[in-house]
């Protein structure tokens, strides 16, 4: 979330036929009557009349049978004995395309797109040109980011439908998720010159403008809103979804949590929020009128680990209300909350399997995300509170820093981060070259590698400039995590893009200096922020405009090496 994740640029065409099959989809091949009385009985929802007619119904194929005892079923609400029958349809090798058709829109009412992708495919290989097949494959690949296929498949639809609303937004929204947002915001203005109150192509200009200006972007969403409630009478879920972190980035905390709170909605999909399986089917302490401070309340962590260092920074207000608190983190993470956090029960998520059948009083859940709405409703919450909470582990800071400090020789000792980010986007504008941080090294300093991942090429690059840069080969930081901050905390100070070290960092008191070479990083760097709304030593370096990012590294480099 702080890193702006999947989360804010939702790519899937919320749009997109997903719904019920229709009768006329799937019309058996019997009497006209018998066809009539069917469709009318599901129409009344009588379906009792309905089984009775498939029941007496001759002649028709056991696949075709197994169909239309499936719209029954998706009719009643039912999408697990939905799934259950038309997965035995098409086992039938004579089924055709519909079994597959109707399959997919039952996932995609489930929000299980990786399994209707497989059949989506097939059945557009079936019927390449059927439009609303190939609408259900689209939304299918735009959920599991597969932009290029969408692009294929949009165009080829496009030349026998031209200028159709859905495909034109599908492609619009897979040029952006591909990195090509100059080619997505001209698609975007051809499609509202043509539907000038189409709130999806509102929503994907706001959300390309977000990338650069979440004030103006703000504006845009809320625009498409309110054509959103004048023409369907209700929200767009996802839409206000998108809003979330640019409304955070500009400090309207009220209505930004509200919409973060969104991420859990199925019209989100797979880039909303996603909690361990286990626990969806637990109540909300949060929601619970009966909370008991004395019975157990389960907090469950979400997103990365940067994520989860910032939802931490409310973790005391948190004890303060919940009182008896089990959280489930990762095992990575386990010592160092332990440590930092000594009245939270700390588990892992294998305590899930038999968390319904213990014997502990219990008032439900809360995602550790939603925890930060509840104490941080303007600037003044986070400034009240702004100060460091994680507690490093004591033996392996001293052994790191007496390392270090020996090898520095009286030279300051400076850690240094230059890329991060899970997703492709955020690596583009999080990644600097390691030629721009050569000024760090030509001041002087003993630099420390904090960066995670494989650094060879920029260790070889170092070391023929005749540069030291010290690194930690058998230390893996995105495993060994004690590690990691135990050495970012036994430097003198720390220069870094956006990424999780920043908060591991800037959580336990350590003095940061974020590079920001683009003009807007996460939500939680705000507009013109110079300092950390969430920790108390973390400076931000925005670049100038005439600035070179060499030249903004050198000014960081500046302040911290000293």
């Amino acid at each position: 979330m702080g890193k702006g994740r999947r989360k804010s640029n939702t790519n899937k065409l919320r749009s997109t036929p997903g719904g019920a099959p229709q009768p006329s989809e799937i019309a058996p091949n019997y009497k006209k009557n018998s066809e009539n009385e069917f469709q009318d009985a599901l129409a009344r929802k009588d379906f009792d009349k309905a089984k009775k007619i498939l029941k007496n119904a001759n002649n028709i194929e056991e696949w075709r049978r197994l169909n239309l005892e499936g719209l029954i079923t998706i009719s009643m609400g039912d999408l697990v004995a939905t799934e259950r029958i038309l997965l035995r349809a098409i086992r039938f090798p004579e089924c055709g395309v519909k079994p597959y058709k109707n399959l997919v829109s039952v996932y995609s009412q489930m929000g299980r797109l990786r399994d209707a992708l497989p059949l989506a495919q097939k059945a557009h290989d079936m019927e390449p040109d059927s439009l609303d097949i190939g609408l259900l494959y689209i939304n299918c690949l735009l959920d599991l980011a597969r932009a290029e296929d969408v692009i294929k498949v949009a165009d080829k639809l496009l030349l026998k439908n031209e200028n159709h609303r859905q495909l034109m937004l599908a492609k619009a929204s897979a040029l952006r998720a591909g990195f090509r947002p100059d080619e997505s915001s001209v698609l975007n203005d051809k499609i509202l010159e043509l539907y000038p109150n189409e709130p999806t192509a509102m929503r994907m200009k706001a959300d390309i403008l977000g990338d650069k200006d979440s004030v103006a972007a703000v504006e845009l969403y809320d625009k498409a809103a309110n054509i959103v409630m004048k023409t369907k009478g209700k929200p767009d879920i996802a839409m206000m979804w998108n809003s979330s972190l640019h409304l955070l980035r500009t400090r309207d905390f009220k209505r930004g949590w509200e919409c973060w709170e969104l991420g859990f909605a199925k019209e989100v999909g797979t880039m909303g929020r996603n909690l361990i399986p286990q626990v969806k089917v637990l109540p909300r302490a949060d929601k619970n009128k009966d909370f008991n401070p004395e019975h157990w309340t389960l907090v469950v962590v979400e997103q990365g680990i940067g994520d989860q260092i910032l939802f931490l920074s409310v973790m005391e207000e948190a004890i303060k209300e919940f009182k008896n608190i089990l959280l489930i983190v990762e095992l990575r993470m386990k010592s160092i909350i332990e440590r930092s956090f000594p009245n939270v029960q700390v588990g892992l998520p294998g305590l899930l399997e038999s968390w319904q059948s213990n014997s502990l009083k219990k008032n439900g859940y809360i995602p550790l995300g939603s925890l930060p709405g509840r104490y941080r409703q303007s600037v003044e919450s986070f400034k009240n509170y702004k100060k460091a909470f994680l507690q490093v582990n004591g033996d392996l800071y001293v052994q790191y820093q007496q390392q270090l400090k020996t090898i520095a020789n009286g030279r300051p000792i400076v850690g240094i981060s230059w890329s991060g980010g899970y997703w492709a986007a955020q690596k583009r504008a999080k990644g600097l070259a390691i030629e721009n941080w050569l000024p760090i090294f030509e001041r002087g300093a003993l630099c420390v590698n904090l960066q995670y991942g494989d650094t060879s090429k920029e260790e070889q690059f170092l070391k023929d400039k005749g540069f030291e840069f010290i690194t930690f080969p058998k230390v893996d930081y995105k495993k060994n995590l004690e590690d990691w901050l135990a050495i970012a905390a036994a430097c003198d100070g720390i220069i870094s893009v956006s990424t999780a070290l920043v908060h591991f960092a800037g959580a336990c008191g350590q003095k940061v200096g974020i590079v920001m070479p683009e003009p807007q990083g996460p939500w939680i760097l705000g507009i013109d922020d110079t300092w950390s709304i969430a920790y108390p030593n973390v400076a931000i370096f925005r670049r100038n405009r005439e600035e070179t990012v060499r030249d903004l590294v050198d000014r960081v480099a500046g302040v911290i090496v000293k």
